[in-house]
């Protein structure tokens, strides 16, 4: 019997649940940092995104920033630098985690989750997440544009 997560809609199989994939996708990532973790900054932008984990102010800007990993070519490396001040707890007044969640957010139909990330190799992982990010941006565009985002 399949069943289906109630934030991004991902059908798995038996038991499985998407925490538990993202589990998996953590060990892998982290277990092969230049192979599999080389899409670690989108596998858990995404994950998040979708799983409405983060604070309203958190959401938008994480979906800005998988907009200008994908878009831009920035690098983690140089995400961090452009934004280490501005994003640092002492400086930002809004939690990136806690409080309300993104109003709206269930009006959001989700045509990839991480259920559609196959692990079979770090090529066609990657690429899974490359997916995955593009389709989280444009699922959301509509979003966006009620909350005045765009």
């Amino acid at each position: 019997m399949l069943q289906k997560c109630p934030q991004c809609g991902a059908e798995f199989p038996d038991d499985e649940q998407c925490h538990q994939r993202f589990d998996q996708c953590m060990a892998m990532e982290y277990e092969n940092p230049n192979t599999f973790g080389a899409v670690h900054h989108l596998t858990v932008a995404c994950y998040m995104l979708q799983h409405n984990r983060y604070s309203p102010d958190a959401w938008i800007e994480a979906r800005k920033m998988v907009a200008q990993f994908l878009q831009e070519g920035i690098s983690p490396a140089e995400m961090i630098r452009q934004n280490r001040s501005r994003l640092n707890s002492i400086h930002r007044r809004w939690s990136i985690t806690k409080g309300a969640k993104l109003p709206v957010f269930n009006t959001i139909v989700w045509t990839r989750t991480i259920a559609n990330v196959r692990s079979d190799n770090p090529k066609v992982y990657c690429a899974d997440v490359k997916l995955w990010a593009t389709s989280v941006l444009t699922d959301t565009e509509l979003l966006l544009r009620k909350i005045g985002e765009v």
